[in-house]
């Protein structure tokens, strides 16, 4: 038990941010920056998701609280989309939590789901904060290590998940289009995490948070193959860069929403009613948005991958980087430093799981695609390609 001014040993675990040793001489830089470690968008959303578009006559009152389960018109729309588009089996808005970020609505569901000492399965690398959720349940995450394998198969999946599945397994957390790695999982491999959350009565978490830019391939939704067990995290954040607005949304069996929306009253009470009217208006307007920012970020990839030999990515925002053979024995961390010197600053692949200490994460939307193409540049000389 922590007495003052000790902290509890969930603050602790969770640690700084992954930039927090390099933070004084990023702060210092002088010069154009290329922060490839940073994933949001370059591009402005729809001028009219501008927050100082909203219209007072048709949003009255929007400094008041909403529902803590999200304006009933938007969980309707929603209703409608995850049907059509996702082809998940929803019967209504008791289907749908809307959510401070999909990062909220992740968090609510783990804390629905994972009690103290529960383990969950996650496949990696994977997006940073999914472990601190986890662990700020009480949980214990378990990395399964498969989705850097270029020759992974839905049977490999299966027996790197059935390998680390204990009596304490409750859930198998899956992103795709991936962040950090760009994979985008077919359904095969879907099928297969679906066929082990079933065969030991499991949960699946399911980031969906990149399905309008899968690039090759198709995105298929995991709560088509079994909403009974399945919470799905959408965002308005990355489908419409409203990053800074938070507002996504969970989608999951009415058990598990009530539950969720029964944690967020106490977490956060309800997501800002603006953020939540712009996106019921990004639901009108915002595919002209997604179309553009679609081949935009194709285009990027393409171009980044192409500079660093890497083969084109499938979806999402990112490359995920084998640096090994340009390390010394100052290891990854003495890499990063020397990246620095041109500006040049990179997301360590420890923060995505233990086994990629050779790894980066680099976004190439971070920045208009001039300067994204000159960080890349710099990167693709200090790994000698």
């Amino acid at each position: 038990m922590p007495r003052h001014p000790a902290l509890d040993s969930v603050a602790e675990q969770l640690g700084g941010s992954i930039y927090s040793t390099l933070a004084s001489r990023i702060a210092h830089l002088e010069g154009e920056i290329y922060p490839l470690h940073i994933g949001d968008t370059w591009m402005d959303p729809d001028p009219e998701l501008d927050w100082r578009s909203v219209d007072p006559n048709a949003t009255p009152r929007p400094h008041l609280y909403s529902d803590p389960a999200g304006i009933t018109a938007l969980r309707d729309r929603l209703v409608e989309k995850v049907r059509s588009r996702n082809r998940i089996p929803v019967t209504g808005r008791e289907n749908v939590l809307i959510t401070a970020g999909a990062t909220a609505g992740l968090a609510a569901a783990a804390a629905a789901i994972v009690g103290s000492g529960d383990e969950v399965l996650v496949l990696a690398p994977y997006w940073p904060l999914i472990r601190g959720i986890v662990v700020e349940a009480r949980g214990i995450p378990v990395e399964v290590p498969v989705l850097t394998d270029p020759a992974l198969s839905a049977e490999s999946l299966r027996e790197a998940l059935e390998a680390r599945c204990g009596e304490r397994t409750v859930a198998v957390y899956v992103s795709t289009p991936s962040n950090p790695t760009s994979r985008v999982l077919p359904l095969p491999a879907l099928e297969a995490v679906v066929e082990f959350a079933r065969a030991h009565d499991l949960w699946i978490l399911s980031d969906e948070v990149y399905e309008d830019y899968a690039y090759r391939g198709t995105h298929d939704s995991v709560g088509e193959l079994a909403p009974e067990r399945t919470a799905t995290a959408f965002s308005f954040s990355k489908a419409y860069g409203m990053s800074g607005y938070r507002c996504g949304y969970l989608v999951g069996p009415p058990a598990l929403i009530e539950g969720g929306r029964r944690l967020a009253t106490h977490l956060w009470y309800s997501t800002p009613t603006p953020a939540q009217h712009l996106a019921l208006k990004a639901l009108d307007v915002g595919h002209r948005w997604i179309a553009r920012a679609r081949s935009a970020y194709q285009e990027a990839g393409d171009r980044a991958a192409a500079r660093l030999g890497l083969p084109a990515p499938s979806g999402s925002q990112f490359l995920f980087v084998d640096v090994g053979p340009a390390l010394d024995e100052r290891g990854l961390m003495g890499f990063l430093e020397d990246c620095l010197e041109d500006n040049l600053v990179l997301a360590p692949g420890t923060s995505f799981g233990p086994s990629f200490g050779t790894w980066v994460r680099v976004c190439f939307t971070c920045a208009p695609p001039d300067v994204v193409g000159r960080g890349f540049d710099r990167l693709a000389r200090r790994l000698g390609r």
